[in-house]
């Protein structure tokens, strides 16, 4: 009984991971529907061993379906994010127009208006003035994939 009530939590968990780290425009029904193979490689995929055989639940929180640090990295450069914010592991980023995005995965919210998850972080960086009206950050033109990317890279910095 115990088990099946923790086998059933777990579930839900790492159903509500993938609904908020779901990109912008996809609904309910490509959720339902995504191949089997498809959700439990990303469910394994969250499994992060704390170090003590438990999962680490808070770096699950910041997987980023399909994101790229890597190149979301590139993309910040590309896209001039530097010239109004400090991003850890970026030399040339040190804008001061903009908040510091150092520590930024361990923020409660983005802006002080969204969620810092990553659904809310993809949506905030294809658009901010659509939550933010009068945000001096303006819409970059990303795509979903570079936003994904980008909040990739901000999701996975832990402590810098």
């Amino acid at each position: 009984m115990r088990l099946t009530g923790i086998l059933v939590a777990l579930l839900l968990a790492a159903a509500a991971m993938a609904w908020s780290a779901m990109p912008p425009g996809d609904d309910r029904a490509r959720a339902l529907w995504n191949p089997v193979s498809e959700t439990v490689a990303g469910t394994a995929a969250w499994r992060r061993d704390a170090g003590d055989g438990r999962t680490d639940f808070d770096a699950a929180r910041r997987q980023v379906l399909h994101g790229d640090p890597a190149r979301g990295a590139n993309l910040m450069v590309q896209h001039g994010c530097g010239a109004c914010h400090i991003i850890p592991g970026i030399r040339s980023a040190q804008g001061t127009v903009g908040p510091s995005l150092r520590g930024f995965a361990s923020r409660a919210y983005i802006a002080g208006i969204l969620p810092n998850e990553p659904g809310d972080l993809t949506r905030w960086l294809l658009n901010p003035p659509a939550y933010a009206p009068r945000t001096a950050m303006p819409a970059l033109g990303l795509t979903v994939d570079e936003a994904r990317d980008m909040a990739a890279y901000l999701l996975n910095r832990r402590g810098t």
